[in-house]
């Protein structure tokens, strides 16, 4: 396919892909942000050091988890190997992540425009075809690839799920089509088969691609139904249409593990309830529409202000809104054999929604989410240009190149808008101070802007940012409130001051939730004031919740040690031993335990155990103490020449006067010790 400018033949995928790199040419070292963490940078399962079976594997079972005793669970699995390799090939390093995100972007912009040619083709739409329809298929595609609202399924690491899925839905739609339209039944079966294949890669990269079959049969109604609806021809609709259904009903199944109602259970946690979800997404939907008509890089970001619906008329706009979804799509079903294009446009826009933007009790808006929906969205507008052009060129001719002038300054502000709106995501500063200038009723750009400040450095900013954002409106009822907590008291135990860290996140447990994570922070803040009681209630009140949290026993261990009951300490110890948590460290403080029970023999053994780095100077010290106490002199000379060797008195003055504190477990034996130092290294601790 070729499109003439300038009288030199331009490939149409050369020119979309040029458009793209364009508009995201500075997009390339935008930074980690929000979900990336959990799904990628703080996700072990995506982070492989081989490529071997059991490395992709663990990419396969990759969902975000609770706790280290959650078990791995399947999430998404093409689109999460595919962050697994990232990983493996650079790390941290977000180029080659927004490489991978641009080129899926490209293939899916190069697929939509190949499927709008393969649409002229079909029985409804090849009488329209005058040998001009590659360029509507150009034009298509390009206001759609580079229109700013893309941004957040490109730009944002993360929503490569979005993107991929589309990517492979638009290469099922292809072959479908190609299928469709050939009468050679090798080349059908050839497609059909790569149509089941690209369905369940779109599936496995994101499950909204669960309206494919959906999708077909509505190609089908537009595309290829016949003027009045025949016997043989309802009969494929039915098919169609049951067939739909049942894909749909296997993927809630799937999606679910056989258990529908549980999708609802996610509502306990929202502010908003079904019923209000669903009066809230017409307005949402709309306003998406309206994004993508005039996508400003100001009416986009990753939070907006928008609440849900309490009522048809609170706000007002809700039932208009309703109205208005309910006309168009009534419009377009009656309107699909004399207005094929903009029929489909629209029942394909929300059709694309169905699955994020109806009863599952997502979060109410999210940019991401029309990258699929929107993209037949522009064709119905570009066959109208090219028709006004053509009208143009028989009665104005004169003004053909002005109009022209005109289409190419929408793509070049649609690629102006693109380029600006990734400015936001350049960092976590800059989408959260422009997610804050749009919702400042909204907690969660408060709260995310607080974190970008706490990682600076800037406490006191971050603090006032966290205390702005209590009281504020959230999706979540608890949970944000519960964050805000939890981060002010971190600021407060890291400054020292562990007296307000206890008071705030007693204040969370106590008034707004109990959870297992903040019994944990209480319980180091009482342990850094010597309250070791203290801490271990804490600790088993979190083990209540977490019972399976091997971190959590290993620290009620250490407590137990503060407080001289070494038979617990250690029979603890064993049960986190059994669960496989950082063994070395935990015979360490098994060691510690049994010295203090003054089996020094076995506490002997537990170090050379427990040993990461055979000579470390803080191990080699503890096994000077231990046969001191044994009296082995053979062996209390061996470590001292190992000391000795290893460091020089400078080096070991910080551990003499750790060891004069009574905090340290070595203190009963600090002067045996440091008189031992002392006479080898001729220096006076």
């Amino acid at each position: 396919m070729r499109v003439l400018k300038s009288g030199k033949p331009i490939p149409a995928y050369l020119l979309t892909a040029l458009l793209i790199l364009l508009a995201y040419s500075n997009s390339f070292r935008a930074g980690w942000h929000f979900d990336d963490a959990d799904h990628i940078t703080g996700n072990p399962a995506i982070q492989i050091k081989d490529l071997t079976r059991g490395s992709i594997l663990s990419a396969v079972y990759a969902a975000p988890r609770v706790d280290e005793t959650s078990p791995p669970s399947m999430y998404r699995p093409l689109a999460t190997i595919t962050f697994a390799l990232n990983w493996y090939f650079g790390q941290e390093d977000v180029f080659g992540y927004h490489l991978v995100n641009i080129i899926i972007h490209l293939l899916a912009a190069c697929l939509l425009l190949k499927s709008i040619c393969l649409l002229y083709r079909t029985p409804r739409l090849e009488s329209c075809a005058d040998g001009r329809e590659q360029h509507v298929a150009l034009l298509a595609a390009a206001l759609w690839a580079v229109n700013p609202l893309q941004t957040q399924a490109v730009t944002y690491i993360v929503q490569r799920m979005a993107s991929m899925s589309a990517m492979f839905f638009m290469l099922a739609l292809v072959l479908y089509l190609k299928g469709r339209l050939s009468d050679k039944l090798k080349f059908q079966l050839l497609n059909f088969s790569g149509v089941v294949a690209a369905f369940i890669w779109a599936l496995a990269s994101k499950e909204n691609a669960i309206v494919f079959p959906a999708a077909l049969l509505l190609v089908e109604i537009t595309f290829f139904g016949p003027n009045t609806l025949s016997g043989s021809f309802k009969k494929k609709v039915v098919a169609g249409g049951i067939a739909a259904a049942a894909s749909g009903l296997i993927g809630l199944l799937l999606l679910t593990k056989g258990d529908p109602l549980s999708l609802f259970e996610g509502y306990a946690g929202r502010p908003y309830t079904l019923a209000e979800r669903l009066m809230t997404q017409p307005r949402v939907l709309l306003f998406h529409l309206s994004q993508l008509i005039f996508p400003s890089p100001g009416r986009l970001s990753i939070q907006h202000d928008i609440t849900h619906s309490l009522s048809l008329t609170d706000p007002w706009t809700t039932l208009p809104c309703i109205g208005m979804v309910l006309f168009m799509i009534g419009f377009s079903l009656y309107s699909i054999r004399r207005h094929p294009l903009l029929s489909f446009a629209v029942l394909f826009f929300f059709l694309g929604h169905v699955v994020e933007s109806s009863i599952l009790p997502l979060e109410l808006v999210f940019e991401h989410r029309n990258y699929l929906p929107s993209m037949f969205l522009f064709l119905p507008l570009s066959a109208a240009i090219l028709r006004a052009e053509t009208y143009l060129r028989a009665r104005r001719p004169d003004m053909v190149r002005a109009f022209r002038f005109l289409v190419a300054l929408l793509v070049a502000a649609f690629c102006i808008g693109t380029y600006t709106r990734n400015t936001a995501w350049a960092d976590e500063f800059a989408l959260w101070q422009d997610a804050l200038s749009k919702a400042k009723r909204f907690d969660r750009p408060y709260i995310n802007l607080a974190g970008a400040y706490e990682q600076r450095g800037d406490f006191n900013e971050a603090l006032n940012l966290y205390g702005q954002a209590l009281g504020k409106y959230s999706e979540r009822k608890t949970d944000y409130q519960l964050v805000v907590l939890t981060n002010v008291g971190k600021i407060f135990f890291d400054r020292g001051d562990y007296s307000k860290a206890v008071e705030l996140w007693s204040y969370a447990v106590n008034h707004v939730r109990d959870h297992a994570l903040l019994r944990k922070n209480l319980a180091l803040a009482h342990a850094r004031l010597n309250e070791w009681d203290r801490a271990v209630t804490e600790l088993d009140l979190a083990l209540v919740q977490s019972p399976h949290q091997p971190e959590i026993h290993f620290l009620r261990a250490s407590y137990l040690i503060e407080l001289r009951r070494y038979d617990d300490a250690i029979a603890l110890l064993n049960r986190v031993l059994f669960f496989g948590y950082e063994p070395q460290k935990t015979l360490a403080l098994k060691a510690v335990a049994t010295y203090h029970q003054q089996d020094f023999d076995e506490a002997e053994r537990l170090l050379k155990l427990s040993a990461l780095k055979k000579d470390s100077l803080e191990l080699l010290i503890w096994l000077l103490a231990v046969n001191l106490n044994l009296n082995d002199q053979e062996d209390i000379d061996h470590y001292l020449d190992e000391i000795f060797r290893k460091a020089s008195a400078g080096d070991l003055q910080p551990w003499v006067e750790r060891m004069a504190s009574p905090d340290y477990h070595l203190f009963r034996d600090k002067d045996r010790i440091t008189a031992a130092l002392t006479e080898k290294f001729h220096y006076s601790f």
